[in-house]
C-alpha cells in the first residue's frame, strides 16, 4: 500500500534558496513543489492539494505578506510557514499575528527548518483529525454539545460510546469533576434507539434527601402534607427516553431501593401507593468510587451491578495530550464574537498546566482570556495567574506541572527535538528577562558568545526587544 507524502509548496524567488529547502527536507519524505512568486503560489493552490506552504516574505510580482493574506482568505487554507531574512523578526511576527502558523529565518539552519515543518504538519494533522471527529460526532449526535479531542484516550472513549449507545444497557460514566460526563451521557442518548424521546437530567446532589423519592418517583395526591395533586416524578417524565442520574453516589438509600425496582422490573412506585410501568434508559455518572461507597454501607451493591452493565471512564484533561490546546481553540470560537488565535506562550501554558478542574476550568480560563485579550492573539498574560505560574515565576516550564515528555506515536528523535527546543527556548527567555533584554549580559551569564546567542534567538524566533533590550 502506498502512503501519500505531505505536499510542501516552496515559494521563493531565489532558485538557490528553493534548492536548499529541497535538499534539507529531502524528496523521499515530502512531495516538494516549487514556485517563484505569490501569483504562481496561488495558482498552484487552486489546482492541487497542498499540506504546507513555505513562503518567502520578500518576492517580486506579489510579496509574501500579500500572498499570505490571500491564502488565509481561502475556505480551507493550508498552514503557512513564512521565511524572513529580517534580523529584527518584526515582519515575521506580524505575519504570524496575521495567520501564519510559524516562521523560519534565512540563512536556513537545516535542523531548525525540518523541525518547524514537521511540527507544523503534525499540528495541522491533529487539527484536521479533530475537525473530522467533531463533524462525525456532530452528524450523529443531532446537536448535542461537542466532545472535542483527538488524543488516544478520547478516541477510545468515543469508540466505546458508539458501541454501547445503540444498546439498551445501563451505563455508568465515571471521571473527575469537570471532565464532561454530562456530555458523554447526552451523546449516548443522541446515538441511542430512544434518541427521539426525552433526555431528563437529575442532579442527585442538589435534591434534599427528604424530597428525593418524591422528585424521582412522584407521589399521589394526599400522600403527605402539601401533596395537593399527583406528581409523576423524573423517572416517569423520562419514559421512552433517557434518565441521566448525575452524581448518583449521593443518592439516598431509600431512593436507591426504588431505582433498583425500576431497573429490574420497569416499575415506578410513587409515594402514596400504586405501581406504574415505565420504559426508560438509565445513564448514571459519578466522580466518587461507588465500590468504596458500597464498603461504607452508603450504596447498594445490587444497584451498582445494575448500573454498571457498561462503565465508561472519561479521562482527566491532564491525561489527554494536546487536547487542551484543541479545546481552547474550540472554546475561543464559541465565547468570542471576534476571531482569536493562541500565541505560542499561551499554548505552552495550556499544555503545562495540570487542570485540576478539567474541561470546565479550561473553558472558564478561555472565556476570561477572550475578555482580557487586547488584540487578535491570546497571550499567556491574558490567562489566569495559576496558568501563567505553570511556566514558572520567570517563564520556565516546570516538568511537574504536566509536561508531556512523550506522546504516543512520536519517535525518539521527534520527541527529543521537541523537548530540547522547548527547554532551550525557555532558558534563553529566562536569561533575557533576567538581564532586561541585554543580549551581551545574557550571553556572558550563559557562557555563550554574543553572536552565538543571537543566532539561537533568531532560530527560535525570540526577539530581545520583547524583554526591554536589543
Amino acid at each position: 500500500m502506498t502512503t501519500l507524502r505531505p505536499c510542501v509548496l516552496v515559494c521563493d524567488d531565489e532558485t538557490a534558496a528553493r534548492r536548499g529547502v529541497t535538499r534539507a527536507l529531502g524528496p523521499t519524505k515530502y512531495d516538494l513543489v516549487e514556485c517563484e512568486n505569490g501569483q504562481e503560489c496561488l495558482s498552484i493552490l487552486s489546482e492541487r492539494s497542498v499540506d504546507l506552504v513555505l513562503l518567502d516574505l520578500r518576492m517580486p510580482v506579489m510579496d509574501g505578506r500579500a500572498t499570505l493574506d490571500r491564502i488565509i482568505a481561502r475556505s480551507s487554507p493550508p498552514p503557512v510557514v513564512v521565511v524572513t531574512a529580517d534580523t529584527s523578526l518584526q515582519t515575521a511576527i506580524e505575519a504570524v499575528n496575521a495567520g501564519a502558523a510559524d516562521f523560519v529565518t534565512k540563512p536556513y539552519e537545516i535542523d531548525a527548518l525540518r523541525f518547524v515543518v514537521e511540527r507544523t504538519l503534525r499540528a495541522a494533522s491533529l487539527r484536521n483529525e479533530n475537525k473530522r471527529l467533531a463533524e462525525e460526532v456532530e452528524s450523529l449526535r443531532g446537536g448535542a454539545p461537542a466532545l472535542v479531542g483527538a488524543s488516544p484516550p478520547m478516541r477510545d472513549l468515543l469508540e466505546a460510546v458508539g458501541r454501547v449507545a445503540p444498546t439498551p444497557a445501563s451505563v455508568l460514566v465515571t471521571g473527575e469533576t469537570g471532565t464532561g460526563k454530562g456530555l458523554v451521557a447526552r451523546l449516548i442518548h443522541r446515538l441511542s434507539a430512544v434518541a427521539s424521546g426525552p433526555f431528563v437530567t437529575v442532579n442527585c446532589t442538589a435534591i434534599p434527601e427528604t424530597l428525593a423519592e418524591s422528585e424521582l418517583f412522584g407521589h399521589r395526591r394526599g400522600a403527605f402534607t402539601g401533596a395537593t395533586r399527583d406528581q409523576e416524578g423524573k423517572v416517569r417524565s423520562a419514559s421512552g427516553g433517557t434518565l441521566f442520574l448525575d452524581e448518583i453516589g449521593d443518592m439516598s438509600l431509600g431512593a436507591q431501593a426504588k431505582l433498583l425496582r425500576v431497573l429490574q422490573d420497569g416499575v415506578v412506585e410513587p409515594i402514596g401507593g400504586g405501581e406504574v410501568n415505565v420504559s426508560v434508559r438509565v445513564v448514571a455518572a459519578t466522580h466518587r468510587s461507588l465500590p468504596e461507597r458500597v464498603e461504607e454501607g452508603t450504596f447498594r451493591e445490587d444497584l451498582l451491578f445494575r448500573l454498571r452493565v457498561v462503565e465508561l471512564q472519561v479521562p482527566a484533561l491532564r491525561e489527554r495530550g494536546e487536547d487542551p490546546v484543541l479545546l481552547a481553540r474550540h472554546f475561543l470560537s464559541e465565547v468570542s464574537p471576534r476571531p482569536l488565535r493562541l500565541a505560542p506562550d499561551a499554548e505552552a501554558a495550556l499544555g503545562a498546566y495540570p487542570w485540576p478542574g478539567n474541561v470546565r476550568e479550561l473553558r472558564n480560563a478561555i472565556e476570561r482570556a477572550a475578555i482580557f485579550c487586547r488584540g487578535g492573539v491570546v497571550q499567556a498574560g491574558d490567562l489566569p495567574a495559576e496558568l501563567r505560574s505553570s511556566l514558572g515565576g520567570s517563564g520556565q516550564i516546570r516538568p511537574e506541572a504536566g509536561l508531556v515528555v512523550w506522546e504516543k506515536g512520536e519517535d525518539f528523535s521527534t520527541a527529543k527535538k521537541r523537548l530540547v527546543e522547548r527547554f532551550e527556548r525557555e532558558i534563553l527567555r529566562s536569561a533575557l528577562r533576567e538581564h532586561g533584554g541585554n543580549v551581551s549580559s545574557a550571553a556572558r551569564d550563559l557562557g555563550l558568545h554574543r553572536q552565538s546567542l543571537q543566532q539561537k534567538l533568531r532560530r527560535l524566533g525570540i526577539d530581545a526587544s520583547e524583554f526591554g533590550g536589543s
